[in-house]
């Protein structure tokens, strides 16, 4: 997987490519997974007889601010991937530089974690724990990719760039300090 992502790094993509990345990326993680996260969590409902939270009150209110939090998150991400980085938040169309500023001044990887607040969003406005759990599998899942695949392969393109950035910048919440 590695290998594959550095060929993928090392080709330059045209503007028309990296807009093409970012609409394929939109479609497959703003409207398919959440529509599976929909599915799969109602089913799991109903056949596990599991519980709901309450249609109206706080877990809507809570939702939508998440959901809002995390697209705005999300556009502020691809804004820097595409003008700082020169690339997409696809790994087949990867940024060709580090990028450092924005939100990624913040936490390494601001793209999962807008995606993952807006899934979480989703879940609290329709009321479903089913959902909630498959969000926190999908984020164990992001986690262990981020980890054993993604961070290498950004060592392996930016060198010490990339390790003097994981240095300074966490890896998910930015609760410590900036260190600049």
């Amino acid at each position: 997987m590695k290998g594959f992502l550095l060929r993928r790094a090392q080709k330059p993509h045209g503007r028309a490519q990296r807009w093409l990345a970012l609409l394929g990326s939109a479609v497959l993680f703003w409207l398919v997974v959440p529509a599976f996260f929909l599915w799969f969590g109602g089913w799991l409902t109903i056949w596990g007889n599991l519980p709901t939270l309450p249609p109206l009150g706080w877990p809507l209110w809570l939702g939508a601010t998440l959901m809002l939090v995390g697209f705005l998150l999300d556009l502020w991400v691809i804004y820097y991937q595409h003008t700082q980085g020169e690339g997409s938040p696809s790994p087949l169309v990867p940024t060709q530089h580090l990028v450092q500023e924005g939100p990624f001044a913040y936490t390494r990887n601001a793209m999962y974690m807008g995606t993952l607040t807006i899934y979480t969003g989703l879940a609290l406005v329709v009321g479903s724990v089913a959902m909630l759990v498959l969000v926190a599998l999908g984020a164990l899942l992001v986690h262990a990719y981020v980890v054993l695949v993604e961070e290498r392969e950004l060592e392996a393109r930016f060198g010490d760039e990339y390790r003097e950035y994981k240095r300074r910048v966490p890896r998910w919440l930015p609760l410590r300090g900036r260190h600049d």
